[in-house]
């Protein structure tokens, strides 16, 4: 009963995880409809989404540390926190990232003018986000992204470190980061499925969220390159 209840438990954080996420989206990618609707001075618009940003940041943050507090057998977040030799492996990822992307479209016949329905949305958006659209894409969505799908599940879902969670942890969070942005559950799934993989790797090799993000960050950079 006690499993039931903490498992249900951690369904209702992530949910509403994602609905934290959702509100600093809206400020990011709706900014100029905000400004306009609600008549407001563009600097203090900035402030208030900064303001936001953080704000839901620090929860999220905070109660990730509060579950390694509790249980962390992983040794997560353990210093010392920066080093040359996962900061390289960071990087790299990122690019084997964009092979891996370039691979299977080729394999799974994408053509070149057929886009995904999350990108396909992302494109409509930016013609009318303004200034706050490359940042949400290359900074804050990898932040919060990384924060939700490896740091608080793999921690609430797959906390015992053994080879088996490892493996099906790094599965199951790259399927949760693929269904998000694919729910329809098109081919274009896989290919989010293996980068949510492959960032998951990241976060289990290197114990540490920051170079998941920094992994993320330099994937979703290459996008606009």
């Amino acid at each position: 009963m006690k499993k039931t209840i903490y498992f249900l438990g951690n369904i209702i954080v992530i949910i509403l995880a994602f609905v934290m996420y959702g509100v600093v989206e809206q400020f990011y990618f709706f900014s100029n409809k905000i400004i306009k609707n609600y008549h407001l001075n563009t600097g203090i618009y900035l402030a208030l989404t900064l303001i936001v940003t953080l704000v839901i940041l620090f929860i999220l943050l905070q109660y990730y540390r509060g579950q390694l507090n509790r249980k962390n057998d992983w040794q997560f977040n353990e210093k010392p926190h920066w080093s040359t030799n996962r900061v390289l492996l960071a990087v790299v990822a990122a690019f084997v990232m964009l092979l891996s992307e370039i691979a299977l479209i080729l394999i799974l016949h994408i053509g070149v003018n057929t886009t995904s329905t999350n990108q396909a949305d992302l494109n409509a958006i930016s013609k009318h986000a303004g200034s706050f659209y490359i940042p949400m894409i290359t900074v804050i969505a990898p932040v919060f992204e990384e924060t939700i799908f490896r740091g608080l599940f793999f921690n609430m879902f797959f906390s015992d470190n053994t080879n088996f969670n490892k493996w099906v942890g790094i599965l199951a969070s790259g399927f949760v980061f693929g269904f998000a942005h694919d729910p329809g559950l098109t081919k274009f799934i896989l290919i989010y499925w293996l980068l949510g993989c492959i960032l998951a790797w990241v976060y289990i090799q290197t114990k540490d969220l920051r170079y998941s993000v920094i992994t993320h960050v330099l994937f979703n950079s290459l996008g606009f390159i």
